[in-house]
């Protein structure tokens, strides 16, 4: 009687192992459906309009590039001062709501942290990013970012026809630079301009990213975790039912 038992709880929990192993990668991959793809175009309208996205004054020299995530830019000081970026107080607004950032040293950290300043020398320049911090995260195979605006329509009219509607919206950069002793913020405004659907097949480029830090296996974030979960209890199973089959009957 005891190894029908234990036969019959063996396959429950390997069952039930199962369901939960493949239930969880479903949920956790999302098992969404992907359709048409769309590329987003912008202009800067402030401190100065210019479709090329470039700026320049007496201290700095900036142009950005977007792809679906980020703010690329790289930065120059023209003047004799050295400057840095104020990291602490850059922040991004997308249609008004503001973001704090990540940028290149801080897009693969999970703790709250701010960019270290970078002093830059006249003449020099730097290449940055940067991402609205809650749009990256850790999932289980791998870091994941948020597009700043949809881009695809997953196969349905009524998402396509929602993409559409961004056209116009307005991304605000919050760039404060120290310049000598003296902080400039400076603000810098981009609106959509165009929509464009990519070709059937066609992929958006790739981004360009810091290669993300190697991580640290662990049982709690794969389909290890509920095996062994699905062992304890079996194991569970067998030591209660040997102990009722060496107990004395009545005790």
């Amino acid at each position: 009687m005891l190894n029908n038992r234990l036969k019959t709880i063996t396959t429950y929990v390997l069952l039930v192992s199962l369901i939960f192993v493949y239930g969880c990668s479903g949920a956790l991959s999302g098992g969404g459906k992907s359709g048409g793809r769309y590329i987003y175009q912008y202009t800067m309208t402030e401190p100065s309009a210019n479709d090329q996205l470039l700026f320049k004054d007496d201290y700095i020299t900036v142009q950005f590039k977007f792809d679906e995530s980020a703010v690329k830019f790289q930065l120059q000081n023209v003047s004799d001062l050295p400057i840095s970026i104020v990291w602490e107080n850059v922040a991004m607004s997308l249609n008004n709501r503001a973001f704090p950032v990540k940028n290149t040293s801080t897009i693969y950290q999970t703790e709250m942290s701010h960019p270290l300043p970078v002093m830059i020398p006249s003449l020099g320049y730097v290449r940055e990013m940067v991402i609205p911090r809650d749009n990256v995260m850790w999932e289980k195979d791998g870091w994941k970012e948020k597009d700043l605006f949809p881009t695809d329509d997953m196969g349905s009219a009524a998402r396509k026809k929602l993409i559409m509607k961004y056209n116009g919206s307005v991304v605000k950069l919050m760039l404060p630079v120290r310049i000598g002793d003296v902080v400039q913020d400076y603000v810098f405004s981009f609106k959509v301009k165009g929509i464009t659907a990519l070709p059937e097949n066609v992929r958006p480029p790739v981004k360009e990213r810091p290669t993300p830090p190697p991580v640290t296996s662990s049982v709690s974030s794969g389909p290890l975790m509920p095996i062994l979960i699905a062992g304890g209890i079996l194991g569970l199973a067998i030591y209660v039912l040997s102990k009722d089959k060496a107990s004395p009957i009545g005790f």
